[in-house]
């Protein structure tokens, strides 16, 4: 069981629209979520209780959590009304964020730039805020200077506070590789907030030395063609070439082989992507995450439903996968050999 005494002056009354949002985040655990206020426990998980709770800020709160996965729902939600239970930001949110985004790298290559286009979940339909980055490629006619590289990390660098906690994961791509693609395919600039640490100590050195070759970037534009999104430029059916299948599931497995051993917050994120995986081999499918384990679902064998099922509920629910250790590792190697093989 865990506790907080919580002081919530700055935040009450909540409103109906917040309560609202409390409510759905403690329904997300499976842990007992309680409220003690003036001698009364109310239902976290409960609507009308918070309703009814009648809390002021004048007085003593006590936020009480018991089960399962009581630390991470202590702790969500406590961070929760700690921000004062802001409306949660969403899609809409990212997509206006790229709005931005493309008039500032439109202002900076100006000419070179050929297109910008999104993929990843923002594209697919399937984004969260607080769990998913926005991905796009940026598509140029020429090779980028030092000064052009500079400013457009520095775009997305100034945006990493409006940006959601995943941040940006941008490539730009020549566009001479986007027709005959050759794998891996070469990129001009790579950044994403997991560089952001290396930029900070060294911006200068950062963008000269970031460039290269990258197996990833050809599951990007498979799923650009299936099922992304031009933000400018030409249609990406006419931009980019059909990926061929032999790469395709090259780059497939370049990233499914790190599923061998998972971190424990990695897990569902492999459990996902190796559905969409076999999905693609199995029947040229190109699959969101959650359509994958959809899939999945229909076309693998019941030994592994329980592990897929808990990939997919912890990802619809923004949180980390919960289930038996055997389980999931009888999944990851299953499907391994399958793609391996």
């Amino acid at each position: 069981m865990i506790k907080y005494t919580l002081d919530l002056h700055q935040v009450t009354p909540l409103t109906r629209q917040q309560i609202e949002h409390l409510a759905h985040l403690a329904g997300d655990y499976e842990s007992r979520v309680l409220f003690e206020h003036q001698n009364r426990v109310i239902n976290g998980k409960s609507m009308l209780g918070l309703l009814s709770l009648g809390m002021t800020g004048h007085d003593e709160v006590t936020l009480i959590v018991e089960g399962a996965d009581e630390e991470e729902a202590a702790r969500e939600i406590k961070k929760l009304l700690d921000s004062g239970v802001r409306a949660p930001k969403n899609a809409g949110d990212a997509q206006a964020l790229m709005q931005r985004v493309k008039k500032q790298y439109s202002d900076i290559l100006g000419e070179n730039l050929c297109g910008l286009y999104l993929h990843g979940s923002l594209a697919a339909g399937c984004f969260q805020w607080n769990r998913s980055d926005i991905d796009f490629l940026t598509v140029v006619r020429e090779p980028l200077d030092q000064e052009e590289k500079r400013a457009l990390v520095d775009a997305l660098y100034q945006l990493r506070e409006e940006a959601p906690p995943a941040g940006f994961e941008m490539s730009v791509i020549l566009e001479e590789y986007c027709r005959n693609t050759p794998y891996p395919i070469p990129f001009e600039l790579h950044y994403s907030a997991a560089h952001r640490p290396a930029y900070e100590r060294d911006p200068e050195a950062f963008c000269r030395d970031m460039h290269g070759a990258d197996e990833d970037l050809t599951a990007h534009i498979l799923c650009l063609r299936a099922f992304g999104v031009t933000l400018l430029g030409p249609a990406i059916a006419r931009a980019f070439d059909p990926v061929r299948r032999e790469d395709a599931l090259r780059a497939i497995l370049h990233d499914a082989n790190g599923a061998k051993a998972p971190a424990a917050d990695k897990q569902g994120y492999y459990v996902l992507n190796l559905c969409r995986a076999l999905a693609y081999k199995r029947e040229n499918l190109v699959l969101n995450k959650r359509d994958g384990a959809e899939w999945a679902l229909q076309n693998l064998d019941q030994e592994h439903q329980r592990v897929i099922q808990a990939a997919l509920n912890a990802y619809l629910a923004g949180r980390d996968m919960s289930c038996d250790a055997g389980l999931t590792e009888s999944f990851l190697h299953a499907a391994l050999e399958e793609l391996n093989g």
